[in-house]
């Protein structure tokens, strides 16, 4: 026999067996009733496993949401923290600019008093005194009389005024 014979006997054996009626089944009222609870008690089973994986999903979802809340606020204090530190910095470096500067005017004064010192003798106590005349009118009833009076201006090192 040829394989294409066999193929061919092998199909009309299961069209056979496929038309052929089945025999009745012999089922009495305890296995009716005892099919009826397992398909509740599976239905029931099902449901329970369906609402169960729903409270895991709704939890895996609400824990991501809280590692997501706590990652931003993480990275928001990681962002303060650096925006603190930058505005430090910034601070330092004014604050180093700023100590230059009094630096360079200390020694500025310093300076200024040492060409102070070289010039006043010892025990002088640098008022430099200089006379000013001041002029003032008096009035009386005949005439108007104008005096010089002189007067002294004081300076202490910033000039006349």
């Amino acid at each position: 026999m040829t394989h294409s014979k066999l193929i061919a006997a092998g199909l009309l054996g299961a069209f056979l067996l496929a038309t052929t009626p089945a025999p009745r089944a012999l089922a009495d009222g305890a296995a009716s009733t005892r099919n009826i609870l397992l398909g509740v008690g599976a239905a029931a089973a099902t449901l329970i496993i369906i609402n169960h994986n729903k409270k895991v999903h709704e939890k895996y979802a609400e824990d991501a949401q809280k590692q997501a809340a706590l990652a931003e606020q993480r990275d928001d204090a990681q962002a303060a923290a650096a925006q603190y530190k930058k505005a430090y910095q910034e601070q330092l470096a004014t604050s180093n600019e700023l100590k230059k500067e009094v630096a360079v005017q200390q020694q500025q004064i310093n300076g200024l008093k040492q060409e102070v010192a070289a010039i006043s003798p010892p025990g002088s106590s640098f008022v430099a005194a200089k006379p000013a005349v001041a002029v003032t009118q008096r009035s009386t009833s005949s005439h108007t009389v104008t005096a010089v009076v002189p007067t002294q201006v004081v300076s202490y090192g910033w000039g006349t005024f």
